[in-house]
């Protein structure tokens, strides 16, 4: 399983609340009908206006060959659309996992 995560980081902090509230009533819903998206979690890492970065979201995938076709749907550009709007991501990392790992 392949793992993505990004380091996100707001335009501008006054954005904080609205980011929160796409993410829990739009992102995570669409991400559901994304075929190639196993699991997908963002996690608030600050709210300090001068904050290297505000989030950060994991991307669990069965295939990266599958995410990149579900890029390029209507849905997902419409996801990027409205994330520029209020946010950037300033750093990713992808890897792949070691064996099943321990989950409770």
């Amino acid at each position: 399983m392949k793992l993505i995560v990004h380091k996100i980081r707001l335009k501008n902090i006054a954005h904080l609340g609205a980011f929160r509230d796409w993410v829990e009533t739009t992102d995570y819903k669409a991400c559901e009908q994304l075929d190639s998206v196993k699991a997908f979690a963002v996690f608030e890492a600050s709210s300090e206006a001068d904050a290297p970065f505000h989030f950060v979201e994991t991307i669990y995938l069965e295939s990266e060959q599958a995410f990149e076709q579900d890029m390029t749907t209507p849905l997902f550009q419409s996801l990027v659309s409205r994330f520029d709007e209020m946010a950037e991501v300033v750093e990713e990392f992808k890897g792949e996992r070691i064996a099943q790992g321990y989950q409770q």
